[in-house]
């Protein structure tokens, strides 16, 4: 099979029809295809694939004139790309399959005689395999499993940019034999970080839209070494596709490996793991592989990750500022995070995607961002939000921001009046809390209002076209009674998520809801009169 000529990339035409195209076809037909029909992570490796292919077709583009032109070069410049390159696309070469490493052996026990290989269906995250639950699949004991060539290749593209750490299969290229444990995650799982793509008409446009240029790569994807004095920042290069320059030996220190794992457009495609494919097999040699720095490494941040700051405090009490990107909680709904998101890119490595300059937006556009969450070692689930932005909002994001704000302040208004019903009717929380260490206390008093946190949240959420209509109402007469409305509903959702959570059906639970609703429906400072504890604003 050849990835870049044959069809196995699932895409819905503007008919809405879906079927299954090749890597060329995207390139010299995208204009007729609306979009993808893929799962959050495999639509960010496929687009990761996509912009590295575009990069090295063009050679750029390399300033914003270069970039007007992308979409009236691309299709004849990917296909000659492609045609060039054909046989680096051969999922099953004699001597260079695609992404794989051709000496890879597996590694045979001394009780045993052959050596040990992995199923296929590990490159799947949602097949029974290993740890993973058979909650959706039941073919796990199967003792041939069938997938499909066509499957196959998506699931080698996701598991290379998404595999999770920890144990892992061991395996042997050369004298280097991989460890069983203590592996580092793919790039793009690290963090649990949000991915932040445009969405066009159609895939051309999709493809235009996320791809930034060699100027504005140059200019914010850099390195960051912070100590307590100053901030180190180093340039990264462009670097190749790793198709074009592979790995020939596992020698961290080779130029090869340097290419594809501290270059831009080499880590866009990342060998993360080594995998090698037996054809006409469902199993394969399959372990840890280079090493891929992140952000929390000093590494830049991923081309469609957002990094912002955070501030706490250190065991002294000391205020401290860090670098962070935008991660993911399944619990906290991703509109609450579009003011981070939506940033551009600084010279200092703060803001959104580095094609955040490509935002049209002095147009409507949509805004599509993916991520998928780990759990310790474990991929946990897969997150994914559109958000259509409208010129109004781009303008008033500031005043956007300020209003998620009032509804968090109201959930941890909500917090604070269910700890005081707590104390008030047992007379062990406040000890219960003490005898907890530190750093699990914030999570316990979560606990305790996730019942309430439920409701309110729910309640916010099937309101939020009240935010929308008053963020589009900004500079009209509507702006105060939408404002109202919307600030209303949040306090209103705040007092009945507590009477869900706190009941009054004896004397001392009905005294202890009147001290926790004198706390809810107090007017003080939503500013800054419930952030006493740091910790909150990294965690919530």
């Amino acid at each position: 099979m050849n990835v870049a000529f044959d069809p196995w990339i699932p895409v819905v035409t503007l008919a809405g029809v879906r079927k299954l195209v090749s890597l060329k076809q995207i390139f010299t037909e995208g204009k007729e295809f609306s979009d993808l029909t893929v799962r959050p992570h495999e639509r960010v490796a496929l687009m990761r694939l996509f912009l590295c292919v575009a990069h090295a077709s063009l050679d750029g583009p390399k300033e914003y004139e270069e970039w007007c032109q992308v979409q009236v070069r691309l299709p004849d410049c990917a296909e000659k790309y492609l045609t060039e390159w054909k046989d680096s696309f051969e999922l099953f070469h004699e001597t260079k399959p695609w992404l794989q490493i051709k000496k890879l052996e597996g590694v045979a026990k001394d009780d045993e005689r052959s050596t040990k290989t992995s199923p296929v269906a590990l490159l799947d995250f949602e097949l029974a395999t290993g740890n993973n639950s058979t909650l959706f699949d039941h073919f796990g004991l199967m003792k041939n499993r069938k997938i499909e060539l066509e499957r196959m290749v998506l699931n080698l593209l996701t598991f290379l940019n998404f595999s999770s750490g920890g144990g892992a299969p061991v395996a042997q290229w050369e004298k280097t034999k991989t460890s069983q444990v203590g592996n580092p995650d793919a790039p793009c799982l690290s963090q649990s970080m949000a991915h932040c793509l445009f969405r066009g008409r159609s895939l051309a446009e999709t493809i235009h839209l996320n791809m930034p240029t060699h100027e504005a790569v140059n200019r914010t994807y850099k390195s960051f070494k912070t100590d307590k004095k100053s901030t180190t920042i180093s340039d990264l290069p462009l670097g190749k596709p790793v198709w074009e320059y592979f790995p020939d030996s596992p020698l961290v220190a080779s130029d090869k490996v340097v290419n594809a794992t501290r270059t831009y457009i080499g880590r866009l495609v990342p060998i993360s793991r080594w995998v090698r494919l037996i054809e006409n097999s469902d199993q394969m040699y399959c372990c840890n592989g280079f090493r891929y720095d992140t952000f929390k490494d000093g590494f830049a941040s991923e081309p469609t990750a957002a990094v912002r700051l955070n501030k706490k405090k250190d065991k002294n009490g000391i205020e401290l500022v860090e670098r962070k990107v935008v991660k993911i909680d399944p619990l906290k709904a991703l509109w609450r995070e579009l003011s981070a998101l939506l940033v551009k890119r600084s010279a200092f490595g703060l803001g959104g995607p580095l094609a955040m300059e490509n935002a049209p937006w002095e147009a409507e556009f949509d805004f599509h961002v993916c991520a998928m969450t780990r759990d310790q070692a474990s991929m946990d689930i897969a997150v994914e939000s559109v958000f259509h932005i409208t010129p109004s909002f781009s303008e008033n994001m500031p005043i956007y921001q300020a209003e998620v704000l009032v509804a968090e302040n109201y959930s941890k208004k909500l917090r604070l009046a269910i700890e005081k019903y707590r104390s008030s009717i047992d007379g062990d929380w406040n000890q219960r809390v003490g005898r907890t260490q530190p750093k699990d206390q914030f999570a316990l008093k979560m606990r305790l209002a996730e019942t309430a946190f439920s409701s309110f949240w729910t309640m916010v959420e099937k309101n939020l076209p009240i935010l929308f209509r008053h963020i589009e109402a900004i500079g009209t007469n509507d702006a105060i009674p939408t404002r109202d409305s919307w600030r209303r509903m949040t306090f209103s959702a705040a007092c009945k998520a507590y009477k869900v959570a706190c009941g009054q059906e004896t004397p001392r639970q009905i005294r202890a809801f009147s001290e926790g609703w004198s706390k809810l429906v107090s007017r003080e400072s939503s500013a800054g009169s419930y952030m006493a504890d740091e910790k909150e604003e990294d965690e919530v």
